[in-house]
């Protein structure tokens, strides 16, 4: 870092204010009700979390990309798998291998270092340098043997507050006569009185189709609708999938999605071709998330989200519970911090060289 030291220096002023919450800058600059709430509902959507809880640092490097003049929002084309298919070519093109339907069972631990993996199947996968883990806090903890980790650690981990999970509606649509002018998002608030983070107060709405029209048929529209972060657990709690008091909550619960959508597509029932609504007990099964939850909601200025080592030699931890939180340009980033943690020094110096000049 030394050959940075002089650059870092000259913003040392603005440490302790990138580090507490985006709130603390807005206070008393920002007094307009519309802009306040806009900003709210901008962090709320970036890390599950109003302006006085989300990191002023988060908020700082998104504004500057998404305020850039001349700045266009990027779609990768093939949708989101096309990003999973790139970084699997990234991966192979390194020697990587991904292995699916692999479900970790266990961590494997020996002589107070994790070791490997063993699988739901049985097979174990021997580590050479390290076990990453990016699953949740409290999902990783479900994956360590009992007494691996110190006792009090254990209970600080469980006990971090959880944000609340989502409601999903994935739809194929007849698009015969919609506008031209379409957008691809859109983000609809019931009511700013009652807050960003309030249950089912606020609905997002994504028509990749638009941008990319290999992602449904000729003539068709693939639409996500979803209530970010705000559908609480406890809701679902205890229900069981193949019941009809699931059917009906389903139902009852997308009605929300369904009525956002409508102010965009007045007729889109009538348009509606498949159907599929997701809760949190889905977004628990799919993504083997604990309660289907978006993340920890560990608010700015009053407690940090950890850092990817742990008191278990050889396990580190990346994802949306380690700093610097939640979102994907957050994630990514604890990702290559994990892995410049590996990589030896040198192999760093060197990468910045070829890089930097």
């Amino acid at each position: 870092m030394g050959k940075f030291a002089p650059a870092l220096l000259q913003q040392a002023a603005n440490v302790i204010k990138l580090t507490g919450s985006f709130s603390n800058i807005i206070d008393g600059v920002i007094t307009d009700p519309f802009i306040r709430n806009w900003l709210d509902l901008l962090c709320f959507l970036l890390s599950g979390l109003p302006a006085d809880g989300t990191i002023a640092a988060e908020v700082a490097f998104m504004f500057a990309d998404w305020y850039r003049p001349n700045v266009q929002l990027d779609y990768p084309l093939g949708g989101s798998g096309a990003l999973v298919d790139a970084l699997v070519r990234g991966l192979t093109k390194h020697g990587g291998k991904l292995v699916l339907n692999a479900h970790v069972e266990q961590v494997l631990v020996e002589n107070n270092r994790a070791v490997g993996v063993r699988l739901r199947s049985g097979q174990e996968i021997r580590a050479s340098k390290a076990v990453v883990s990016n699953a949740s806090v409290w999902d990783t903890l479900k994956l360590i043997p009992e007494g691996a980790l110190p006792k009090r650690y254990v209970e600080k981990q469980q006990a971090i507050p959880e944000c609340d999970s989502f409601m999903h509606l994935h739809l194929g649509i007849d698009a015969a006569g919609l506008p031209e002018n379409l957008g691809i998002h859109y983000i609809v608030v019931n009511d700013w009185d009652k807050g960003v983070t309030a249950p089912q107060n606020v609905v997002v709405v994504s028509i990749p189709s638009v941008l990319d029209s290999s992602l449904a048929p000729v003539g068709k529209h693939v639409i996500h609708v979803y209530t970010p972060g705000n559908e609480p657990y406890a809701i679902w709690q205890g229900q069981e999938r193949n019941r009809e008091e699931y059917a009906l909550l389903k139902q009852e619960r997308a009605e929300v999605m369904w009525q956002a959508l409508e102010r965009i597509i007045p007729d889109i029932r009538s348009r509606c071709e498949v159907s599929l609504v997701g809760t949190p007990l889905t977004h628990g099964r799919f993504l083997r998330r604990h309660h289907g939850s978006y993340g920890p909601a560990i608010a700015a200025g009053k407690g940090l989200f950890p850092g990817g080592n742990t008191p278990l030699s050889g396990l580190l931890c990346c994802g949306d519970s380690t700093f610097p939180g939640i979102g994907l340009p957050a994630v990514a980033a604890s990702g290559m911090i994990v892995a410049n943690a590996i990589a030896p020094v040198q192999k760093h110096l060197q990468y910045i060289s070829e890089t930097f000049g």
